[in-house]
C-alpha cells in the first residue's frame, strides 16, 4: 500500500477538492437541484452536509492511518480543512 501512497494521494485531492465546494453549496442551502424553502429544510441540508463532512474526515483519517499512506492523510487533511476556509473567505470577499 506504501508504494501506491503517491499515486493515490492526487486522486484524494481531486476528490477532496470535488466535494468541499459540493458540501458547502449544500450546507449554505443552495444545492444543486434543490433549495430550502423553509427554515426547517435549510437546517436538514445544514446538518446532513455537517454530517457528510465529517465522516468523510474521520473515514479518511481512520482509513489512511491504518494503511500507513502519510502523503494520503497529509492531503486528505489539508484540503479538508484548507479549502472550506478559501472558499469562505472568497463568499465574504466578494
Amino acid at each position: 500500500m506504501r508504494r501506491a501512497d503517491g499515486p493515490a494521494a492526487y486522486a484524494v485531492v481531486a476528490v477532496n477538492l470535488l466535494l468541499c465546494p459540493a458540501l458547502l453549496t449544500m450546507m449554505t442551502g443552495g444545492a444543486l437541484g434543490f433549495e430550502a424553502t423553509t427554515r426547517e429544510e435549510e437546517l436538514a441540508a445544514q446538518a446532513l452536509g455537517a454530517r457528510i463532512f465529517g465522516c468523510w474526515l474521520v473515514g479518511g483519517l481512520v482509513v489512511f492511518s491504518a494503511l500507513g499512506m502519510a502523503r494520503s492523510l497529509v492531503g486528505h487533511l489539508a484540503t479538508l480543512l484548507l479549502t472550506p476556509a478559501v472558499l469562505l473567505s472568497v463568499l465574504f470577499l466578494l
